[in-house]
């Protein structure tokens, strides 16, 4: 019950720090997309591995792979299929 107490005190909190304009979340990664760009090509033609992505642009592997979806899509690249 104690429990229940502090969560819905914790709610009403972060929905007045909201309202005020206070909690905004976490800010996003700042990312150098000419830098990205150069790196994407190397990578695309096995120059560098994807760990040597990620630490030239300091990304963890899960942005790095969220980054590269979303290069693509707004670019328009699509996997090749094999024959």
């Amino acid at each position: 019950m104690e429990r229940e107490l502090l969560k819905q005190l914790q709610r009403e909190g972060i929905e007045i720090a909201k309202s005020q304009g206070k909690y905004k979340g976490r800010q996003p990664i700042p990312i150098d997309w000419t830098k990205f760009e150069q790196l994407y090509v190397k990578w695309k033609l096995k120059e560098i591995t994807a760990r040597d992505f990620m630490n030239k642009m300091n990304l963890t592997s899960n942005t790095f792979y969220r980054l590269l979806r979303e290069y693509d899509e707004q670019n328009e690249i699509t996997l090749k299929p094999a024959p």
